[in-house]
Parts: C-alpha cells; structure tokens; sequence
C-alpha cells in the first residue's frame, strides 16, 4: 500500500504547485520586465540670413551743394533677420573696391565712401573689401533676431551719373 500512498501524495503535490503557479501571478507574485533603447539626435548648424518684410530705401539722390558737402542718410533703409542654432555674426563688405558708374561718371569713386551702420547705433562702417562685423546675436529663430541698417553716402563732388556698388552681407557662427 505504500506505493499508492505516495503515489497519490506527488500526484496531490503536482495539483498544488500548478494551482500555485496559476495563482501567484494573480496575487502579485508576477515578474516584470522592461525593455529600453537610445534615442540619438544628430543636430548640424543652421545658419541662415535673410532679407525681413520692411520696404528697402537703398538708392541716393543727390540734387543739391549741400547733399555733396554734408553726406546724405537713408534711415532703416533694409532689415535683415537671422536663423541659427549658435551665436551668430554678420559680417558686411562690399563686392568691388570701386563704384561701377554709367558713362561719364568717374571710375574711382572708392567702396569707402559708402557707410552702412546697425540702426540704433552710432558707429558708422565704412565699407571696403573685407568683412567687417556688423551685427552678432543669440540662437534663435526669425522672430527673434531682426535688425535694421542704415546708410550714409558721402561721395564728393563726383560727375553726373548712375553709380553702383554691390554690398555683401555674410552671416558666419564662430
């Protein structure tokens, strides 16, 4: 008889550990696993420079003794706006060292006697062929980093003609 004793005990015993390995789960015994991985951002410069919305006042005309002995002044004449995720500079020169004048003008009217300046400032740029700051500002987007410029012409007494002179304005983060 004792082997129907013990066989009936282990198959008794088999019942209870599968009942128990049922219902521990239940009651808070389960096991938790967690899973994780790494989410990578690969971030380059931004960088970018460009003209804002504000009507441009770029021409001069210069019609009388006073305009060519005192220099004239185009207030806010253009605006820029700035896009960058670093500190940013812009960097103004002008593209030739001399005006580029239509006939019977003179070809030595020099890059230098053209002034741009940030508007709110009092410190004139003259302009030449290699940049010079202009303005620096913080990351950030359009809405934040917008400026004005300023012009002031002083050419002399110069020959009755159109003179032309591109200026570049460069945007660089040091």
């Amino acid at each position: 008889m004792t082997p129907i004793i013990n066989n009936c005990f282990f198959n008794n015993m088999k019942k209870i550990i599968l009942i128990l390995g049922v219902l521990l789960p239940v009651f808070g015994f389960s096991q938790t696993i967690t899973r994780s991985h790494t989410v990578t951002y690969t971030v380059n410069t931004v960088l970018e420079l460009d003209f804002d919305n504000t009507a441009q006042n770029l021409g001069f005309t210069f019609a009388s003794a006073t305009d060519f002995e005192s220099g004239k002044t185009n207030a806010t004449a253009g605006g820029f706006r700035v896009r960058s995720n670093k500190p940013w500079t812009v960097s103004v020169k002008a593209n030739a060292a001399n005006f580029t004048a239509t006939a019977g003008g003179e070809t030595n009217v020099t890059a230098n006697k053209l002034s741009v300046r940030k508007s709110g400032t009092t410190t004139w740029i003259a302009l030449g062929t290699t940049d010079q700051t202009l303005s620096t500002g913080s990351k950030g987007g359009f809405g934040t980093n917008t400026f004005q410029i300023d012009y002031f012409a002083n050419p002399g007494y110069i020959a009755p003609a159109t003179y032309t002179l591109p200026v570049v304005y460069t945007v660089t983060a040091p």
